[in-house]
């Protein structure tokens, strides 16, 4: 890149010089574009205004100053007469990518600023295509383009030098710009050679040329820009400009990386808006108006059946979570959930979903590889027409190795919202639509700035998953940890950090591993796969689901887990009973005891005998021998 940008400095070109306003006929000099930047850079110190004046063409064989003797142009220049209440180095941003030099004029004093702009050129620009170039380049600049003079465009046109009487000295400025020369083939219009013929019309058919794409390696970056620009232009929102970019991003040979297109975009529009602050403040909400609803309104009519993502288990537009300890399987919880709202299939055999929806998957833990292995289990067994509406339907993007928060603390220690959610909503909409079942979000503490165990800065970011949530018109479903100290039931006080995020959520799931002991309620422990609960801790807008077992598949995924619980304690007590033929007393002093068979301390396990008395199971006599009845033999051998 440094030896191309060296040689566009070095390259020479030609330019008219004229002694004074009255010359004719001028003297031409082949200058490099560094010694132009140097020539225009020296001041002139006149009392009168007529110094000399250079002119940025080259002449044909007559060198008298006229429209029909310029065979080419070798720099863009624009007069600045009105400003528009820019400063000086305002100017300087407009055109600060660009290599030339901005200074002001001999006229300019501190209440009537003038300003000069000349901006190099890579190459000469054929004189027939002179008014295209400088047009279309306007056209993708257009903060430029709205304080320039627009009656200093003939190609003819001779400028003086930089140059202030004596007693402006004071006011006199100037900047050398350390850009890029103009490269005027990103700007030529070929079909268009003058100015009148690309009127009215001119804006959509110079973009025409840029929508057709199929650009190579080296020319791609530039027209990126010039394309967003220009779409800019003819009034496109955001949203619109990224859409239109991204796809035609695809025409080109190759494609550029989709993160450079986002940082190209997001530059261009950046500029824009400092450029054009009307643009923000057309976009700022008026005053709220809050508007009082008589209950009568609401009582006319029937009130709306409530909408499910996933029947009884999910209702749509709301932000809720999903809480467990690492390592227990909510990321694959929460692929299964993709997958069913995504294919329209039950999940776990037990919710249906009404149609299949559009759902993004967001993670920050886990990359596209990992995210790749998981979407092959979970959709194992799945099918064609399954796995046809998962294809169309389940989207990702991979946060894993980036910085990309919702919120953040600035230098007050203040938390707000970022750019980021309305970006990811903005990138959604322009790939997939408006139309999105679901949002997850894995795992919150990724996108979070602040302190977690603060309320506010809990209360903010869980505003931003509402922006998501508003934005989208969709449902959001976060995963998120429970605390060192929870427990194997279900709680609110579960959650790690601050309860603002539970109060904010409208929903929420606790996972939870079985320990060895509620496991044995299902059989033996050594031969079961590893068990998990599925709970409701918060339902805000439906019936808390009863409490789910899931089993965890080798390979990681989860499956319904549906063996009735029994207590097979119980059914080893009877066997043992029967088998062994003891008193009540006998039993105790050899069976109680926690580190015996049964791990129940003496007083649990009379408690355990007596029960089973009451029930039926066993009889016990005041001194003899226990004995199992019949409805105990059967139990024990269920």
């Amino acid at each position: 890149m440094q030896s191309i940008f060296k040689s566009n400095l070095e390259s020479k070109k030609s330019y008219a010089v004229f002694n004074n306003i009255k010359t004719v006929k001028a003297h031409t000099l082949e200058k490099s574009t560094s010694d132009l930047l140097s020539y225009l850079s020296t001041p002139v110190v006149s009392e009168t205004k007529d110094v000399n004046l250079f002119g940025p063409y080259r002449f044909g064989n007559e060198k008298t100053r006229a429209n029909r003797n310029i065979e080419a142009v070798s720099a863009l220049v624009f007069d600045i007469d009105d400003a528009q209440g820019k400063s000086f180095e305002e100017i300087i941003d407009l055109v600060k990518a660009f290599s030339g030099v901005i200074h002001t004029t001999w006229s300019h004093t501190a209440t009537e600023p003038r300003y000069r702009v000349c901006l190099a050129l890579t190459d000469e620009v054929e004189a027939d295509n002179y008014s295209a170039v400088r047009e279309n380049f306007l056209e993708f600049n257009s903060g430029l383009r709205e304080i320039i003079d627009p009656a200093c465009s003939d190609i003819s046109r001779a400028y003086y030098v930089f140059s202030y009487p004596p007693k402006n000295a004071v006011f006199a400025k100037c900047c050398a710009l350390l850009g890029s020369p103009i490269n005027p083939r990103h700007y030529r219009t070929p079909t268009y050679t003058n100015y009148k013929e690309l009127q009215p019309h001119a804006q959509p058919r110079v973009l025409s040329a840029l929508l057709g794409g199929g650009f190579t390696e080296g020319s791609r970056n530039t027209n990126l820009a010039a394309l967003v620009g220009g779409c800019i232009g003819r009034g496109e929102t955001r949203q619109e400009t990224l859409k239109t970019a991204i796809e035609w991003n695809q025409t080109l040979e190759p494609p550029l990386p989709y993160a450079e297109v986002m940082r190209t975009h997001d530059s261009i529009w950046k500029t824009h808006l400092q450029n054009h602050p009307e643009v923000i403040n057309k976009q700022t909400k008026p005053k709220t108006l809050y508007k009082l609803i008589p209950a009568g309104t609401l009582l006319s009519t029937q009130p709306p059946a409530r909408e499910w993502v996933i029947q009884d288990f999910l209702p749509s537009k709301i932000v809720s979570a999903v809480i467990a300890a690492g390592g227990t399987g909510k990321s694959f919880l929460a692929m299964h959930i993709a997958i069913s709202v995504a294919s329209g299939t039950s999940l776990l055999g037990r919710f249906t979903v009404k149609a299949p929806a559009r759902v993004v998957f967001i993670s920050g833990e886990d990359d596209a590889t990992e995210l790749q292995r998981r979407l092959h289990k979970a959709a194992k067994g799945l099918s064609a027409q399954a796995r046809i509406n998962i294809n169309e339907n389940l989207h990702f993007i991979d946060l894993a190795d980036s910085v990309e928060l919702f919120t953040e603390k600035n230098i007050k220690g203040e938390v707000s919202e970022t750019e980021v959610p309305s970006r990811l909503c903005e990138q959604i909409q322009s790939i997939i639509g408006d139309q999105i079942g679901l949002v997850i979000i894995d795992p919150i503490a990724r996108f979070r700035g602040g302190e977690e165990n603060l309320a506010v800065d809990t209360t903010r970011f869980v505003q931003s998953l509402q922006t998501i949530r508003d934005r989208l018109n969709t449902c959001v479903l976060t995963l998120h940890h429970v605390n060192k100290i929870a427990g194997q039931a279900g709680s609110q006080n579960n959650s790690r950090g601050s309860s603002a995020f539970i109060d904010g959520v409208r929903l929420v799931y606790q996972l939870n591993s079985l320990n060895e002991a509620s496991s044995k309620n299902y059989g033996d422990p050594k031969t079961l796969p590893p068990l998990l609960s599925l709970q409701s801790v918060k339902s805000n807008y439906g019936k808390p689901i009863d409490p789910i077992l899931l089993a965890r598949r080798d390979d990681g995924s989860l499956e319904l887990f549906d063996v009735i619980a029994k207590d097979h304690q119980q059914s080893d007590l009877l066997k043992e009973i029967e088998l062994c033929a003891l008193s009540k007393t006998q039993f105790k002093e050899i069976y109680g005891g926690v580190k015996k068979k049964f791990g129940l301390a003496e007083k649990a396990l009379l408690e355990k005998l007596e029960l089973l008395n009451r029930e039926g199971f066993i009889t016990i006599p005041n001194r003899g021998v226990m004995t199992v009845t019949e409805s105990g033999k059967k139990l024990a051998n269920s």
